[in-house]
C-alpha cells in the first residue's frame, strides 16, 4: 500500500471483522458461477445432440445470461440476497426501490443491531418522502443504558438509482456494525442511511439545485436535527460523521467541507471531487462552489476535521484521486488516512470491505468523552 507523507493508512481491525465484511453470500459465490456454467454447457450439448426445436435454444441462452450475471455479481457484490435482487428488478423495470418501505430487519442477535424506518419529509426543501434507515447499536434498548447517548454516522448511497437500502443490502452495514460490536473494536454508534434522491431516484448530487430539491440543506439541517430529536444522539458536530460510496462519497466530501459546523469526520469510499452534472448549468459560481477540485486548494478549515479516503487498487483513477485529495486536505490541516483494497475495483463489494475501517476511523476521531460500556 502506497503512503504519502503526512497521511496515515487508517485503523487495524480484528480478523473476525474483516472476514465478515469480505465474505461472499451464496448469490456472490464463484461456486454459483461454476454451477451455472456447467448447466449452460450441458444444455447446449443436449439441444445439439437431440436436435430439439429452435425454441429449446432459449434455455442455454438464458443459462448463459444468468452465468454472466452471476459472474459480474461475484465481483461487484451488489446482489447479496433475494431482497437485493427484488430491488434490482424493480429498478430495471423503471420503478423506485425506495417509494415503499421494505420490512424492517430484526436484530441479528438478541440485543443486537436494530434497524428502524423513519420518514423525514421536508416539502419546504422539495423533499416529499425522506425515507431513512436508522441502525441502532447493540444495547440501545437496554434499560440500564437509558441515559447513554451515541455518536452518529450518516451514510449516503451511490448511483444510479440508489437508495438507503443499499447500505443495508450490498453495503452490509448491519452485519458490519454487529461484528464491530462483537469484537469490541469500537464504541457503540448510530448509523443512518439517508435517501439523497428526493424520493425520485434522480441523481441530484446532494446539491441545492436551482428550481429543484435543496438536498444540501436537507442533509445538513433537516436530517441531523430530526435524528437528534428522535434518538439518543450526541448532538454536536464533534460526534457526527458523514460518509458515502461513489456519488455518495462526493456528497459526503462536498457537504462536510461546505458545512464544517455540522460534520467533523468525512468517510469517502471511491471518491469524486467533481459533481460531473448539468444540474448547475447557467450557474458557474454555484458550480465552482460545489466542486472540491476547484475550491479545496484555498479552502480554510475553520474546525478540526478528520477524513478517511478508501479506494480499490484496480480502480487506478480512484486511488490517484484519493491520494490527491488526501494531500490537499492534509496540507489544509486535516487529519487524513487513505486505505486501498488489493484486487478490488469501483464496486459495492469494495465499499462493503471498507466500511468497518471507515466506521472505526470515525469512532477514533469522535471528540466527546464516551460513557463507560456495560458488559
Amino acid at each position: 500500500m502506497a503512503l504519502t507523507s503526512g497521511i496515515g493508512t487508517g485503523p487495524q481491525l480484528p480478523a473476525s471483522v474483516t472476514e465478515q465484511a469480505g465474505g461472499r453470500s451464496p448469490l456472490e459465490s464463484v461456486v454459483l458461477v461454476g454451477m451455472l456454467a456447467v448447466l449452460t454447457i450441458g444444455a447446449i450439448v443436449v439441444v445439439k445432440r437431440r436436435k430439439l426445436r429452435r425454441i429449446a435454444y432459449s434455455v442455454p441462452v438464458l443459462l448463459a445470461l444468468l452465468t454472466c450475471a452471476a459472474g459480474v455479481n461475484s465481483y461487484v457484490g451488489y446482489v447479496r440476497s433475494f431482497d437485493d435482487l427484488g430491488r434490482l428488478l424493480m429498478l430495471a423495470s423503471g420503478g423506485n426501490s425506495d417509494t415503499e418501505p421494505t420490512a424492517v430487519q430484526p436484530n441479528l442477535v438478541p440485543g443486537g443491531v436494530r434497524v428502524t424506518d423513519v420518514s423525514l419529509p421536508d416539502p419546504r426543501l422539495g423533499i416529499p418522502t425522506g425515507r431513512t434507515r436508522v441502525l441502532l447499536p447493540p444495547g440501545y434498548d437496554d434499560p440500564a443504558r437509558a441515559n447513554e447517548r451515541y455518536p452518529v454516522v450518516y451514510l449516503v448511497h451511490g448511483y444510479p438509482s440508489g437508495g438507503p437500502d443499499d447500505w443495508l443490502g450490498p453495503g452490509g452495514a448491519v452485519q458490519t456494525l454487529q461484528s464491530l460490536s462483537d469484537a469490541r473494536a469500537v464504541g457503540p454508534m448510530i448509523v443512518v442511511a439517508v435517501d439523497a434522491t428526493a424520493g425520485t431516484g434522480t441523481d441530484w448530487e446532494c446539491l441545492n439545485v436551482p428550481g429543484g430539491p435543496q438536498l444540501e440543506s436537507y442533509l445538513t439541517t433537516t436530517v441531523p436535527q430530526a435524528i437528534d430529536a428522535r434518538f439518543r444522539t450526541l448532538p454536536d458536530r464533534g460526534d457526527r460523521a458523514i460518509g458515502g460510496m461513489s456519488g455518495g462519497a462526493f456528497c459526503a466530501l462536498n457537504l462536510a467541507l461546505r458545512n464544517q459546523n455540522t460534520y467533523s469526520v468525512i468517510l469517502a469510499s471511491e471518491p469524486y471531487d467533481d459533481p460531473e452534472t448539468t444540474l448547475l448549468d447557467g450557474h458557474p459560481d454555484l458550480l465552482r462552489a460545489n466542486t472540491p477540485r476547484e475550491y479545496l486548494p484555498t479552502l480554510p478549515l475553520t474546525r478540526p476535521l478528520s477524513v478517511m479516503l478508501h479506494a480499490g487498487v484496480v480502480a487506478h483513477s480512484d486511488v490517484d484521486l484519493a491520494y490527491r485529495l488526501g494531500d490537499q486536505l492534509a496540507a489544509n490541516g486535516a487529519n487524513v488516512a487513505v486505505r486501498t483494497e488489493p484486487g478490488e475495483w469501483h464496486t459495492w463489494r469494495n465499499a462493503r470491505i471498507g466500511l468497518p475501517y471507515l466506521l472505526t476511523f470515525a469512532a477514533e476521531n469522535f471528540t466527546a468523552d464516551q460513557p463507560p460500556e456495560h458488559h
